[in-house]
C-alpha cells in the first residue's frame, strides 16, 4: 500500500459530516468509502478491506468504543481514529486506552484531518492492549470531571494527558496560576499504571527552604532541633505512586540539586542520614512561569530543567479558550447551586455574556470563585448580572477585546511584567533579570503603571 492510494472507511450516521470528511480525504488522493452504522461497516469488510477506519463515537446500534474494540480484535494492525462532537479528557483517555490511534473533534479542522490520517496510515505497530468498553466508566463517575472544555486548545491537552499517562516519564506542566495544573497532574496519575498508588502534592513556594527540605526528603531523629523522631518525607510517602511538585521555579539551588539526584538516581537521603533509600516515584512538576528563561537567567539549573522537560504540557489560560467559559460556569453552578436552599439552577443570558467577555486573569480558579460568590448572594434561582463580582460586571470593552484575543502590545507587556513580579514576591532585581531588562528600566515601567514612585529598598516593591 502506498499512503496516497490508501483505503479509508468512514463510519458515521451523519451524512453531512461524512461527506465533509470524504471531500477532505478524497482531495488527498485516498480511496474513501462510507458506512452509516456498524452493521454496514461489517458488510463492507465482508467484501473488501481498509487501511484506516474513522468512526464516530455516537453510532446507531452500538457505541463507538465498543465498535472500536471489535475492530481492534478483528484487525489488530489497522489504525482506528475516533470522531466526536464533544471533546473531553474522558474521550481521549478511554479512546486511546481502547486502542484508538487518535481522535478528531467536530467541526473538523481540515489540516488536522489531513495530519491525523497521514500519521495513522504511516503507523505500523499495533496500539497497546486495552480494556473493553464494559470496563469503561460513565461520564459522571469519571475522575476527569473537573477538567471541562472542548476548545481545540483543551482537546490538545487531553490528548497529551492520555498519551503521557501510559508512560512513566517525568512531566512538566506550564501554565498560569488557576489554570488547573494540579487537576491535570491528578488526571495523569489516575489514568496510568500508578493509579492505585498514592498521589502526593508538594508546593515548592509555600515553605522556607529548611522546612521544605525536611518535608520533601524526611529526617532522622536528632538531625535538627525539634526532630524528636525519624520521619518519612513526602517523596517517600509517594513511593509506588506520583509526586506532584508545584512551583518548582521557587526551589532553592540546593533543593534543585537534591531533586535532580532523585530523578537521576531514583533514591533519596533523609536530612541527617548518610544512607540512601531507593525510591519508585513518578515526578510531575509544575510552574506558572516558563522555566527556559529562568535557565538562561541562571536561576534554575539547566540539567534539572532537561530532566523534567521530558514531556511538557502547556496549559492555556482561560482568555485563550473563551468558548469553554459557559461549560465551566455551568459546572460550577451545578456544584455550588445544588447545595444552596433554595437551589440556584440557572445563569441568565446577560450574566453569561458578562462572564464570557471578562479577561479572567485568575483563570478557572477565579471563575469558580465568581460563581460561588454569585450563588451565595443571589436571592433567586437564577444568577443575574447584579450577582456577579464588580470586576466582572463592570468589565471595560478592553476586557472583551482581550477575551477575544485582541491584546495590545502595551497591555501584553504590562501583564507579563506584573505576573513575573507577583511570582517572585515583587523582587525587582530578580524580576528584571528574568525579564532581560535593566532594573532601572523595570522601575521606570512600574512608575508608568502607577505602581512605583521611587526605587524601593532591598530590591523589592
Amino acid at each position: 500500500m502506498t499512503i496516497s492510494h490508501a483505503r479509508i472507511l468512514l463510519v458515521d450516521s451523519n451524512a453531512e459530516a461524512a461527506q465533509e470528511l470524504r471531500n477532505i480525504l478524497s482531495h488527498e488522493g485516498y480511496e474513501v468509502s462510507s458506512a452509516r452504522d456498524p452493521k454496514s461497516a461489517r458488510r463492507y469488510f465482508e467484501q473488501g478491506s481498509a487501511d484506516l477506519i474513522l468512526t464516530d463515537l455516537q453510532l446507531p446500534q452500538l457505541d463507538g468504543l465498543t465498535f472500536l474494540t471489535e475492530m481492534r480484535t478483528r484487525f489488530p494492525n489497522m489504525p482506528v481514529v475516533l470522531m466526536t462532537a464533544h471533546g473531553s479528557l474522558r474521550t481521549a483517555v478511554e479512546g486511546l486506552k481502547a486502542g484508538a490511534f487518535d481522535y478528531l473533534t467536530k467541526p473538523f479542522i481540515v489540516d488536522e484531518v489531513r495530519c491525523v490520517a497521514r500519521r495513522a496510515l504511516e503507523h505500523t505497530s499495533p496500539p497497546s492492549e486495552s480494556p473493553t468498553a464494559s470496563d469503561l466508566q460513565p461520564e459522571d463517575a469519571s475522575p476527569f470531571g473537573s477538567l471541562v472544555g472542548s476548545s481545540p486548545r483543551m482537546v490538545h491537552v487531553y490528548k497529551a494527558i492520555a498519551r503521557v499517562a501510559q508512560t512513566d516519564s517525568t512531566v512538566l506542566l506550564q501554565g498560569e496560576s488557576g489554570t488547573g495544573k494540579e487537576l491535570i497532574a491528578r488526571a495523569i496519575h489516575v489514568s496510568g499504571p500508578r493509579s492505585s498508588g498514592p498521589f502526593v502534592t508538594v508546593d515548592g513556594g509555600a515553605l522556607a527552604d529548611s522546612l521544605l527540605e525536611s518535608e520533601l526528603f524526611g529526617h532522622e531523629r536528632g538531625s535538627f532541633t525539634g526532630a524528636v523522631s525519624s520521619r518519612k518525607g513526602l517523596l517517600e510517602k509517594a513511593h509506588s505512586g506520583t509526586c506532584f511538585l508545584d512551583e518548582v521555579a521557587d526551589l532553592s539551588p540546593a533543593l534543585q540539586a537534591k531533586l535532580l539526584r532523585v530523578i537521576q538516581e531514583k533514591e533519596i537521603r533523609r536530612v541527617g542520614s548518610s544512607a540512601s533509600t531507593s525510591l519508585d516515584v513518578r515526578i510531575i512538576a509544575a510552574s506558572k512561569l516558563p522555566l527556559e528563561p529562568l535557565v538562561r537567567a541562571g536561576t534554575f539549573r539547566e540539567d534539572l530543567y532537561y530532566r523534567m522537560n521530558v514531556v511538557t504540557i502547556d496549559i492555556p489560560p482561560l482568555r485563550e479558550r473563551p468558548e469553554d467559559i459557559p461549560a465551566l460556569a455551568q459546572r460550577f453552578l451545578n456544584l455550588y447551586g445544588a447545595i444552596k436552599i433554595p437551589p440556584v439552577k440557572e445563569i441568565s443570558s446577560e450574566a453569561m455574556e458578562l462572564l464570557s467577555r471578562y479577561w479572567w486573569p485568575g483563570n478557572v480558579r477565579e471563575l469558580e470563585h465568581a460563581i460561588e460568590r454569585a450563588v451565595a448572594l443571589s436571592p433567586h434561582a437564577v444568577i443575574y448580572p447584579e450577582d456577579l463580582p464588580p470586576v466582572v460586571k463592570n468589565a471595560a470593552p478592553e476586557s472583551l477585546a482581550r477575551a477575544q484575543g485582541w491584546v495590545t502590545l502595551e497591555n501584553l507587556e504590562r501583564d507579563h511584567i506584573l505576573r513575573v513580579l507577583d511570582s517572585h514576591r515583587h523582587d525587582v532585581g530578580r524580576s528584571a533579570v528574568i525579564l532581560g531588562i535593566h532594573r532601572k528600566t523595570l522601575l521606570r515601567k512600574l512608575r508608568q503603571y502607577g505602581m512605583a514612585t521611587a526605587a524601593p529598598a532591598h530590591g523589592s516593591l
